[in-house]
């Protein structure tokens, strides 16, 4: 004889058999749908800067960011790949960018110094 405590009701055979998604749902299970779009957003975001400013480290946490979420988020795939794009464009662009600019100040000073 076994102790059954008042608020649970008797089992038969001493067990309760444990119910899944499918045989709640008819044999369907739910589908496990993310719709967070926070790693992708962040990666536009980031990879639209890196264009905008020309820096490294937008561009790398954009395309970091971007490309966690395009595996993670199936919801905002089409973001991640803009960010991505983005970021890669950004990278490059700081590439470019740069050398430029350090080439305008080098000549701008030597300019005023006579020395050119």
């Amino acid at each position: 004889m076994t102790y059954t405590p008042p608020e649970q009701p008797a089992q038969q055979g001493g067990y309760q058999p444990y119910e899944t998604a499918s045989t709640q749902y008819g044999g369907y299970a739910a589908a496990p749908a993310s719709t967070k779009k926070t790693l992708s957003m962040w990666g536009l975001i980031l990879g639209i800067s890196g264009i905008v400013i020309p820096i490294f480290v937008n561009s790398i946490a954009g395309a970091v960011l971007a490309g966690i979420g395009l595996a993670k988020e199936p919801a905002a795939k089409t973001m991640a790949i803009w960010g991505l794009v983005l970021s890669v464009l950004g990278f490059i662009w700081a590439f470019i960018f740069w050398p430029i600019v350090f080439t305008v100040i080098a000549l701008a000073a030597f300019s005023e110094s006579g020395q050119l």
